[in-house]
């Protein structure tokens, strides 16, 4: 019973992406860069959603997908096994190179490296919406490879301008910005765009004033606010200042 209920709450949150949030997000990238979204990386692809949501923007684009959950990852393997300009990739983002434990949540999209607030009430809501008790919220952990977000891109050669970097990794988007901006960064990034939860479900999360104010000291300022139009969620869209777009 809690797995078709579970199902059915994934189908309804779905369904809203598809004809609200991502109708907003693609009317906000059309004017801001038409097709020119020739690189991004999408940090929590998850089964896929911002893959296909970059690939309207322009359906030749390379798109490097990170997704440390090995049951979806094996799906986007899948599901983009001929599609050459989409790059897969097996771990997770982090202000740290070695390994992070993974808490795998009953409901997939909100499986993250950061620990659940077990006081929250958004979280008892939460809970109780999905039909089961907060200590069934976390099916599965597990260690995963992490890499910071310079090293990923040093390592992968990635060209000198990503015109998108997403990271949607559930409260842990701090540490991947972190991970992120240093000296040594040779690529420039045009758009930074982030999901931020208003809510407290998770133990350690960042005040989003702190997240923007990193995003402020290395030249990116926000852009777009865009409602999920459930829960307490957002995305936030940076644009670098330095670099013409």
């Amino acid at each position: 019973m809690h797995s078709l209920r579970i199902r059915l709450i994934k189908a309804l949150v779905d369904i809203n992406e598809k004809l609200f949030f991502e109708r907003r997000l693609l009317r906000f990238y059309k004017k801001a860069i038409g097709t020119g979204a020739h690189t991004v990386i999408d940090v929590g692809a998850n089964k896929g959603q911002s893959i296909d949501f970059f690939l309207k923007l322009n359906n030749a684009c390379r798109i490097y997908a990170i997704e440390p959950n090995p049951e979806l990852f094996e799906g986007l393997k899948l599901r983009y096994a001929n599609k050459q300009h989409v790059h897969l990739f097996r771990l997770g983002i982090s202000n740290i190179n070695g390994e992070r434990e993974f808490q795998e949540n009953v409901l997939d999209y909100t499986s993250s490296f950061e620990e659940l607030n077990s006081s929250s009430a958004y979280l008892a809501r939460k809970a109780k919406i999905l039909g089961v008790d907060k200590s069934q919220l976390i099916v599965k952990r597990y260690p995963v490879h992490v890499m910071t977000l310079l090293d990923f891109i040093r390592h992968n050669k990635l060209p000198h301008i990503i015109d998108i970097l997403k990271i949607d990794t559930e409260g842990h988007e701090y540490a991947c910005l972190e991970g992120l901006f240093h000296p040594d960064l040779k690529s420039k990034i045009r758009y930074i765009q982030l999901e931020n939860h208003t809510d407290d479900m998770y133990s350690k999360r960042i005040p989003y004033e702190k997240m923007k104010e990193l995003l402020k000291v290395n030249g990116f300022f926000e852009e777009k606010v865009i409602l999920h139009g459930y829960s307490r969620l957002e995305e936030v869209i940076f644009k670098n200042a330095h670099v013409s777009m």
